[in-house]
């Protein structure tokens, strides 16, 4: 089955829906003791085989790189599915409302972690027997189209996370296998658990809101942020020239920060009970113990390597009267390609775009627009072949066309925010075409 034939199927389906895990707590005392009972053993065991076979009593068994404790952690390795989709709720000051939405996907071919941020006005429809459900009880939908935030307010007090991750999955087009909602009393938590994080605040933010009597007080900067500090960076979003898109961005990088710390051996070993704290007190989720486990041995290399991310790509648009995130669907699913083959974050060497017949389609609204970057790419020694207006479904970020990997990249640097998009049908003849996102100003 073709990969478009394969994400189709997924977003009718809407993804894998799993109910939460009823498991008494004695049952997941007995499981968490007998893993560690086995653990236990199998360290020593390993130990105790390794120190009567090896001569020398200064070998460490736990550092350095001998043979047995690398066969040691291989036999504990546990086997992982290609890809898990792990969903990260976190709902707004009344809690009505998913204000945040963040997919991490991790795939154990490629030892990656890719975060996807779901901007919260990302129009969606749902289906008839989901709208009927809402309708039971909250009659304000009006019609099935809605922005993406708001499934959690409408869905039937008993499936609004499992509702809510259901249509994350089908915007995406993707399995979602674990959902998490926090508030951010967790998210405070976790912050503070590992002495703050440092972060370079991008601009100052000063905010005050009444109904909810919550200050915001930062100043642009390096700084390290306590878990106060950190829930006003997430939350601010008054401030931005792009508007919420600059708030998402903001997210990502701030959570990035996070992940990396609290993945760090050092904390993991010091702080465990914040770790178990936080998860019984204040997280919501259907991981169970067990699952939670088996990822605990790529933590390392989570905290040690780089986490791609990108935001679900669209524009500002108003549909069926409603001002919203329309997703740009064609960019989405190259991207969720991308991240499947692993292909997405991945570097290559340059090729000079120099001498190529490079085409410029203005994909935003200003007229003339197109012509103004012909002028620009011409003055830097470019060779600019046409340029038009794009008839294609707008996005915010400039699209780079290109035949193979490592073309276009040269070009990057005269626009705002770009995507490359290799090996994908050109919308115009040429050996690269440009077009111009929402984004991009004369």
């Amino acid at each position: 089955m073709a990969y478009n034939e394969r994400r189709d199927a997924r977003r009718r389906q809407g993804g894998r829906r799993r109910k939460k895990k009823n498991k008494g707590c004695f049952t997941y005392i007995l499981s968490v003791l007998f893993s560690v009972l086995i653990l236990y053993s199998a360290v020593i065991g390993c130990y105790i085989g390794y120190t009567y076979l090896n001569e020398n009593e200064d070998d460490n068994f736990f550092e350095g790189e001998n043979q047995v404790a690398k066969a040691f952690t291989e036999a504990v390795k546990p086997v992982l599915p290609t890809e898990t989709n792990f969903v990260v709720f976190g709902t707004d000051e009344d809690g009505t409302r998913t204000d945040t939405i963040m997919v991490l996907n991790y795939n154990s071919k490629y030892d990656k972690l890719t975060l996807i941020s779901v901007p919260r006005d990302s129009y969606i429809y749902v289906s008839d027997e989901d709208f009927d459900a809402m309708c039971s009880e909250y009659p304000e939908p009006g019609h099935n189209g809605m922005k993406i935030n708001t499934v959690y307010h409408y869905a039937p007090e008993d499936d609004k996370i499992e509702m809510s991750t259901k249509y994350v999955g089908k915007l995406l087009g993707i399995d979602i296998d674990y959902y998490a909602l926090l508030d951010f009393d967790a998210f405070k938590y976790l912050v503070d658990s590992v002495g703050g994080i440092e972060y370079d605040v991008p601009i100052d933010m000063h905010y005050y809101d009444p109904e909810y009597d919550f200050s915001i007080d930062l100043d642009a900067g390096l700084q390290t942020l306590n878990g106060e500090q950190a829930e006003q960076l997430v939350r601010f979003r008054k401030g931005y020239s792009n508007q919420d898109l600059g708030r998402v961005e903001t997210q990502q990088n701030f959570v990035k920060a996070l992940i990396k710390q609290l993945a760090s051996k050092e904390n993991i070993i010091n702080n465990p009970t914040s770790y178990i704290t936080a998860a019984i007190k204040y997280v919501d989720t259907n991981a169970g113990i067990t699952d939670v486990v088996k990822y605990f041995s790529v933590l390392d290399s989570i905290g040690s390597g780089e986490i791609s991310n990108f935001t679900v790509p669209g524009t500002s648009a108003v549909i069926d009267n409603s001002a919203c995130y329309q997703v740009d669907e064609d960019t989405l699913d190259y991207l969720i390609k991308s991240v499947d083959n692993g292909t997405f974050g991945k570097t290559h060497e340059s090729i000079s775009s120099v001498g190529k017949n490079i085409v410029v389609l203005n994909g935003g609204y200003t007229s003339g627009l197109a012509g103004i970057f012909r002028g620009r790419l011409q003055e830097a020694g470019f060779t600019v072949g046409g340029v038009a207006d794009f008839d294609g479904l707008k996005s915010d970020i400039t699209k780079i066309y290109v035949k193979q990997a490592g073309e276009g990249q040269d070009l990057q640097e005269y626009f705002t925010d770009s995507l490359i998009i290799v090996g994908e049908e050109m919308p115009a003849d040429g050996d690269i075409v440009v077009v111009l996102g929402v984004g991009e100003t004369a």
